[in-house]
C-alpha cells in the first residue's frame, strides 16, 4: 500500500476484487441498451408489478421473514415507554433498477427481494409504532422512467441525487446494502441514522476495499469513514437474514441505536 502523487492510497487488489472487475468486464461486452426513456410505458410498469407481486407471493418459499420482522418489533417495544416509535423517515439509496436495460434477470431479482425485504421492515414499523404508511425517499442514479412509475405506483418518493442526504436525521432507517462506501460517507456525513442498514465496516477497510472502476482510495478515506465506525462500534448489530441459496444481503448488518437511558423516577 503506498500513496501516489494525487493524494491516493493504492490497495493491494483481493480476490473479492478481482471477480468483481471480471464481472464488469463481461458487462462491458454486453450489447448497448441505448438511453434510459424518459418517459413512463405502462405497458413495461404494469410489468413490473406483475414481477414484483409473482416475487412477494413467493415470500415465506426464500426468505426468514419472521425473523426480520422480530429483530424490528422488538426493538420498537424497547422505545414503548417513551412515547414514540424510533423511526419517522425511511430512506433508501441504490436498490438497483428494475427495468434492467439488458434486461439481467438475476439483478432484477435482486433488486425485487432487496425491495420485498424493505416493504416488509416498513410494514412491521408502521404496525409496531401504531402510524400510517411510510412514504419511503428512494434515490438511485440507475433508475428510468419505469422504473421510478413503478415506484411511485407503490406509494413512494423518488429523489435525485443528493438530494436524498437531506432526508436523512436522527430518527431515519437508512437502508442501502452494497453501496459503495463513498455512499455510505455521503448519507452518514450529517447526523446518524437511528437505524442503519448496509455493508459491514469489514467491506471498507483498506485491506478490503477496492471499487470496481479503480484500486485507489482517497487519502481522506480514514476520515469519512469515522461515522460507519461509530455505527458498528455503537450500535445493536444483527445480521441481515439471507435469502435462501442466495447472496442478496450478503454481509449486510441491521445496526439499531441503542434506546436512549430513561430518567430516573422523581
Amino acid at each position: 500500500m503506498a500513496d501516489d502523487d494525487e493524494g491516493w492510497t493504492r490497495v493491494k487488489p483481493s480476490k473479492w476484487a478481482s471477480r468483481l472487475r471480471s464481472a464488469n468486464s463481461a458487462a462491458i461486452n454486453l450489447p448497448d441498451p441505448g438511453p434510459k426513456p424518459t418517459s413512463a410505458n405502462q405497458v413495461i410498469v404494469q410489468q413490473l408489478q406483475k414481477d414484483f407481486e409473482s416475487i412477494k407471493s413467493d415470500l415465506d418459499a426464500w426468505f426468514p421473514q419472521d425473523e426480520l420482522r422480530g429483530i424490528f418489533s422488538a426493538y420498537v417495544a424497547a422505545h414503548s415507554q417513551s412515547g414514540q416509535g424510533p423511526v419517522s423517515q425511511i430512506v433508501c439509496f441504490g436498490i438497483g433498477c428494475f427495468d434492467h436495460p439488458d434486461g439481467n434477470w438475476q439483478a432484477k431479482r435482486t433488486s425485487y427481494c432487496q425491495l420485498a425485504a424493505l416493504l416488509l421492515i416498513a410494514e412491521e414499523l408502521e404496525k409496531t409504532q401504531d402510524r400510517e404508511p411510510f412514504n419511503i425517499i428512494f434515490q438511485e442514479p440507475a433508475f428510468n422512467a419505469n422504473d421510478i412509475a413503478f415506484i411511485k405506483s407503490l406509494g413512494h418518493t423518488v429523489v435525485d441525487s443528493p438530494e436524498g442526504n437531506q432526508y436523512i436525521h436522527a430518527n431515519t432507517l437508512f437502508y442501502g446494502p452494497h453501496l459503495y462506501y463513498q455512499l455510505y460517507a455521503e448519507a452518514l456525513q450529517g447526523e446518524l441514522p437511528v437505524i442503519y442498514v448496509g455493508s459491514g465496516i469489514e467491506c471498507w477497510e483498506l485491506k478490503y476495499c477496492l471499487t470496481a472502476s479503480t484500486q485507489f482510495l482517497p487519502r481522506d478515506h480514514p476520515v469519512t469513514m469515522v461515522p460507519l465506525k461509530k455505527i458498528f462500534s455503537e450500535y445493536q448489530k444483527f445480521q441481515f437474514p439471507e435469502v435462501k441459496s442466495g447472496l442478496i444481503f450478503y454481509k449486510t448488518y441491521i445496526c439499531l441505536r441503542p434506546p436512549e437511558a430513561l430518567p430516573e423516577a422523581a
